[in-house]
């Protein structure tokens, strides 16, 4: 088969993180994969990810300015004519240039991966109508990534026709700098706490670093570890001014994985999500979780077991969960998370779904929502 994947970027981000991990196993499966980005990506972060790229990987950078324009969906209708895929998929809001390119490639089958809360990813009522027409027909094939985002699409958008697919990410490896990261966390003898993530209002940083200065202020031991791009805006250093001198702000990292494997726990505050990589990585690395409900994360955290997910997304539910681990942080065992992860989350077992999904033939092929990832049972297998 031959898959063309679309992102804008590969600047750090689950998103990002996911198509390259996406493309690299449909590759090694035997697929003729293509990945193009569009953003330039020599400038800023851009192509964070570009060298995670797999060797038989095609990649195309298109380096077209942001804003949609004739000339972009051109630049785009080139590539599809010059690879001649039989899957189009597209990521992010890169899906508004895709849908006119559907009525000129009638013979291509065209997909779109809804990352998030259905409502978070459009803009205007135009927005919602045109993609409402094109996923209620099976032009372009919605894909959700969980539950909560599949109630969210079938309320939205008023259509059961979509696939449900679960996240995957290939397996997180350490580095040479194993060793000094877990020195550096370990360092204060400290319960450590990882946060991966850019600086975002849907992350829910300020509620974050407040429950962090509390937890210190009433006698915790505790030391926050912020990983992730965007915290040099004026709006981030007002918020890293508010922070105590046991959050430290490290900025984006390719040696990710070695703070999972030295961290105590991982921290996701966010007030909405899909199904974040960042939580299936902590589980890889055998990292403990402790979350607000946001998304598919109330569905992959069993309190007391893997992690703890919070009542809401308050800063005292949040707070509560926090005291929570640390009551009773020694009875998770991180080998039950690896084992988690490796049932349910491995990129192969994503990827696989994946492409059974493409396999379905024909513009009409696609028809009401059949959940890819039924038999998947948390509980179980934690």
């Amino acid at each position: 088969m031959r898959i063309l994947q679309f992102i804008y970027e590969l600047a750090p981000g689950g998103a990002e993180r996911f198509v390259v991990d996406l493309c690299n196993a449909h590759s090694a499966l035997g697929h003729e994969v293509t990945l193009c980005a569009l953003r330039d990506d020599s400038k800023a972060n851009n192509g964070f990810y570009k060298n995670e790229i797999g060797e038989n990987v095609d990649y195309i950078n298109l380096k077209i300015p942001e804003g949609l324009r004739f000339s972009n969906i051109y630049e785009l209708y080139k590539v599809i004519k010059q690879v001649k895929p039989d899957v189009v998929h597209g990521h992010l809001n890169l899906v508004n240039y895709i849908f006119p390119l559907t009525f000129l490639f009638s013979e291509t089958r065209f997909f779109h991966t809804i990352h998030n809360d259905a409502p978070k990813e459009i803009s205007n009522k135009f927005e919602y109508i045109i993609r409402r027409f094109f996923y209620s027909r099976s032009i372009v094939r919605a894909i959700t990534i969980s539950k909560d985002t599949s109630f969210s699409f079938q309320q939205f958008y008023k259509t059961n026709k979509y696939e449900e697919i679960f996240n995957g990410r290939s397996i997180p490896r350490p580095t040479n700098e194993l060793n000094t990261v877990k020195k550096e966390l370990q360092k204060s003898g400290a319960t450590a706490f990882v946060h991966v993530g850019r600086f975002n209002k849907q992350k829910n940083q300020e509620m974050l670093i407040a429950v962090f200065n509390k937890l210190k202020n009433n006698g915790y031991n505790v030391e926050l570890y912020v990983v992730g791009p965007g915290f040099d805006s004026p709006e981030a250093k007002m918020l890293k001014e508010k922070a105590g001198s046991n959050i430290h702000f490290l900025g984006p990292k390719h040696n990710i994985a070695d703070y999972y494997y030295s961290a105590d726990a991982f921290c996701l505050s966010s007030i909405h999500e899909g199904m974040p990589i960042t939580l299936i990585e902590a589980f890889a690395c055998g990292c403990p979780a402790v979350c607000t409900p946001a998304g598919g994360i109330k569905d992959m955290i069993v309190n007391g077991v893997n992690g703890y997910v919070s009542e809401n997304t308050t800063e005292e539910a949040y707070y509560k969960s926090l005291v929570l681990f640390f009551e009773s942080k020694d009875k998770i065992e991180r080998i039950s998370l690896t084992n988690l992860f490796k049932a349910n989350y491995h990129i192969n077992v994503c990827a696989k779904n994946y492409l059974n999904a493409y396999k379905k033939n024909g513009k009409t092929g696609f028809n009401t929502h059949k959940n890819s990832s039924a038999g998947i049972n948390y509980r179980a297998t934690v």
